[in-house]
């Protein structure tokens, strides 16, 4: 026999004597069903012990074995990772979503085929995607879950503007444009999505461009309408304004009191690194970058 066979060869034997073992136990040698949990614990950790080395069993492998599933009780730590690696910037918003919209379809397959006991396709599958997943999170899933984000978003900005225009915030001509305007960045995103995904200096354009185009709609969370509607506010401005509207956010319920926490960590890194691009005059992409940051605590304090 080959060293594979010798060891599933042993496996068998072993899964034979302890299933026996489980039966002599029983009384009148029946099985009950208070004993099959321990029984299915115990010949999948051996199953796991014999052959997890040998013949490459993964630990999602040995965890199915025992009767557990593991990739559900592994989603808060998947979910924590990307969350980590969504605040480092390591990975955009729209990535982060989709990785763990896909590990939740993952969990629900996998609870599907947890019905039938697993077969060595289903546990196959199984682990390729979760590799496909940790893989894309590893490598900084560039391009993953992109979406044209701003053609979708822009029925909720031309009912913004119309809120405001009802408000007298904006006059019908300041409406216009900024839906002409609004238009001309869906056709800027169509562009830079011709070959399938942003790079992070076209999403950073795009993300300034909308924030510009907020400012202008005047109904951001300083609830303020800017003196001259053309023209954007500056990072330190927006910092400020933040920093008032976190507060009356977690006050009014519209955050929680440990969503305003973290927004307020995350307020704190970026009020320092606007003050070092300031003392060391920042590229533009370094400029970008921090405006991209911003809008984005911007809107987790307008949803």
């Amino acid at each position: 026999m080959t060293k594979p066979q010798l060891a599933l060869a042993a496996a068998s034997a072993a899964l034979t004597l302890v299933a026996g073992a489980a039966a002599a136990q029983t009384p009148y040698g029946q099985t009950t069903t208070q004993t099959q949990p321990t029984t299915r614990d115990t010949l999948g950790a051996i199953a796991g012990a014999l052959l997890g080395d040998r013949l490459g069993i993964s630990q999602l492998d040995q965890g199915w074995l025992r009767g557990t599933r593991p990739l559900s009780e592994g989603q808060a730590t998947f979910s924590t990772r990307v969350d980590t690696s969504q605040r480092s910037g390591s990975i955009s918003s729209s990535a982060a979503a989709r990785l763990k919209t896909d590990y939740q379809a993952l969990v629900t397959l996998e609870t599907q085929y947890s019905a039938g006991g697993f077969s060595t396709q289903e546990r196959a599958d199984l682990n390729s995607r979760y590799n496909a997943l940790v893989q894309t999170l590893d490598s900084g899933a560039s391009g993953y879950g992109e979406t044209a984000a701003v053609a979708e978003g822009r029925a909720a900005f031309d009912a913004r503007v119309d809120a405001s225009v009802n408000a007298r915030r904006l006059t019908r001509t300041q409406a216009t444009q900024l839906k002409s305007d609004y238009q001309s960045v869906v056709q800027i995103e169509t562009n830079y999505l011709a070959d399938g995904a942003l790079s992070t200096s076209e999403r950073a354009d795009l993300d300034a461009r909308l924030d510009a185009l907020d400012v202008r709609v005047g109904d951001g969370p300083t609830g303020t309408t800017p003196t001259t509607p053309t023209a954007p506010l500056d990072n330190r401005t927006r910092l400020n304004a933040l920093d008032g509207a976190v507060t009356t956010a977690e006050r009014s319920g519209a955050v929680s009191r440990a969503d305003a926490a973290d927004i307020r960590v995350e307020l704190g890194d970026l009020d320092r690194l606007e003050a070092a691009y300031r003392r060391l005059s920042a590229t533009s992409d370094d400029t970008a970058y921090l405006t991209r940051r911003i809008g984005e605590l911007e809107a987790r304090i307008r949803r």
